[in-house]
This record gives C-alpha cells, structure tokens and sequence, in this order.
C-alpha cells in the first residue's frame, strides 16, 4: 500500500509541473488575448556622429514572448537630408541579412525589416555612416520605427532623428582608379585585369609604401606619421596582362583632403596606351613621377615639368606630366 500511495503522489507531483510548464508558456504562446510587447527606445532617440561613426538605435521590449518579433525602420525622406547607401548603410540590410531585410519600393529603398530574436527584450540597430573625401554641410536622418505585419509586437510614435557631421582629415590620400571595360577578340574585358600600380619613395629613393594589388589602388600620407621633407610619388602600369588594344587605359589619379575642399582629380589616359604594354612588358615609360613636399599639414604636389598639382588649394589648371621612367 506505501508504495502504491507513493506512486500516486509521484504522478501527481509530476501532473502538477506539467500544467505549471504549460501555464508559463502559454504565457508566451497565446497572444490572442494577451497584451502584446510593447517596443520603446532603451537609449538617446537624438544622436549626433560624425562621418565613418555609428549611430546606435537602442531598443527594449517590456516582456519577451518565444517567437521573433519584426519590426521596420522606415525612412522619413521629406524630413531627412542623407541618402542610404551614399551617406550610410544598415550593415547586413544590403547583403540578405535573415535578420534584416531591404523594403524595396519604386526601384528603391524606403526602410528596412529588423527582427529581433525570441526570448530577447534587448536589441540593437547600427546605422554605418559613410567617410567620404567630400567636403559637405550636415546631413540629418529621420527614421520611423512601426510594426511589420506579423503584429507580434507593438510600438507607438518612435521616431530616431541621427545628425551627421562632416569628418575632416589632414592626410593626403592618393587614388589611381582605371575602371571600366574594353573589348577584345569580341570579348568584353574588365579594366581591373590590367595591372596599374601606386608607389611612394623617400628622398633617397627608398620605397616606403604601395599599393599594387587593388582595382583601384590607394595610399594614405599620414600627416602624424610621415616626417615633413621631399617625397616621390609614381603611378604606372605594371602589365596589360597580354592585352595589347588600340586604345588608352582611362586612368586617373585624385590627391584630396576628405572632408576639405582640397580635391583634385586628373587624367593619365594619355600615358597608358594599352598596345604599348606596361613596365613589365618591356616599356620603361609606362609611369608617371610626381614630387610630394611636406611641410607640416602641407602638401604642395607638382608634375615632372614642375607644375605644381596640389597644394590645398584647388589649381586653376594643370600641364599635362611628362611620361618618366622610374629612377
């Protein structure tokens, strides 16, 4: 009989937590006719950054339930200054992120779908804004948080207003872009499988830095690092990779300041043409030599005839280098 008895108290202890399981997790499940969660900013709703920084949208739900919850940030354009995808980025939004997801309308982006995870009340957005080499006024971002429509959560009113500021850089960085295509053999060919080169030397002619295995290539002169003194810039052709067109590369060389004014973009077409092949196929004159003097944040840049190219200002005109073997 005692153990029959400890039987039946075992079922019923065992009855007893499976009805308080369900209990809670109906809890989570049934939302028919529960209060659904409810999602307010956990953090500022006004933030200011500058260019290259992260805007951080901080979110918190009041309960968590065991599904996932969408909602979606929707772009108040008529009230916003900065273009998605010029001015900033949603990390993953662009790349079929599971987790976030592009709303595409009239050939464009009108906001994003974001999810946050079952069991989660804490979650985060990160807006990327964009370093570019332009000098700009400030830029501002509205953004509108609304339910997807699943309606598993709710949210009233949350607006995130995001001010950008201009970013401003005394280092000189160096771009030597060739993109494009051209054809061979009837076929279409990218510019990129053409190999052009930056090189940075030392007075005494020690090579200090390059840039030899982008499409396009790039250097930075960093202002704190670089000591003030005479330095060589080159730019070249290394190979054209057996492609010998009738035609010239379309290079082009840009010295700026991001954030300034100072931005001075030429042509080195007329350098480059693609029958007479690069430094490695045998042509000693497929570079282009141009001398850097710094003196503090200073850059004063002139071409091999002397013609001064850069010097945080922009040049009224520019006299077309001399093609110049490398020393």
């Amino acid at each position: 009989m005692k153990k029959i008895s400890n039987y039946k108290y075992n079922i019923l202890a065992i009855l007893c937590l499976t009805a308080l399981f369900i209990a809670c997790n109906d809890d989570v499940e049934d939302l028919g006719s529960k209060v659904k969660p409810v999602l307010t900013a956990d953090g500022p709703t006004a933030i200011t950054v500058a260019e290259g920084q992260d805007a951080v949208l901080s979110f918190k739900l009041d309960k968590a339930i065991n599904k996932p919850i969408q909602y979606r940030l929707v772009m108040i354009n008529d009230e916003s200054t900065a273009t998605d995808q010029l001015d900033y980025v949603i990390p993953g939004c662009r790349s079929n992120d599971p987790d976030c997801v592009a709303i595409e309308e009239n050939g464009g982006p009108v906001g994003y779908i974001f999810e946050i995870p079952a069991y989660t009340t804490e979650y985060s957005v990160n807006i990327a804004t964009i370093f570019d080499d332009l000098g700009e006024q400030t830029e501002t971002l509205k953004l509108q948080v609304i339910s997807n429509r699943t309606l598993l959560g709710t949210v009233d009113n949350l607006f995130f207003d995001i001010t950008i500021t201009n970013s401003v850089s005394n280092d000189l960085h160096v771009r030597l872009d060739w993109g494009g295509t051209f054809q061979s053999g009837g076929e279409e060919i990218d510019n990129c499988d053409l190999d052009l080169d930056l090189e940075l030397y030392s007075s005494d002619f020690d090579l200090l830095d390059f840039s030899y295995t982008n499409c396009p290539e790039g250097l930075i002169l960093s202002t704190a690092d670089l000591a003030d003194g005479t330095y060589y810039l080159y730019a070249s052709l290394w190979t054209t990779a057996g492609y010998l067109e009738n035609v010239n590369i379309p290079a082009n060389i840009q010295f700026v300041k991001p954030g300034t004014a100072f931005n001075q973009t030429y042509d080195l077409s007329g350098f480059f043409p693609m029958q007479d092949g690069g430094l490695d196929d045998g042509n000693p004159n497929a570079a282009v030599e141009y001398t850097i003097i710094k003196a503090g944040s200073i850059y004063t840049i002139t071409n091999s005839d002397g013609d001064t190219v850069f010097q945080g200002k922009q040049s009224n005109h520019i006299k077309s280098s001399r093609q110049k073997s490398r020393r």
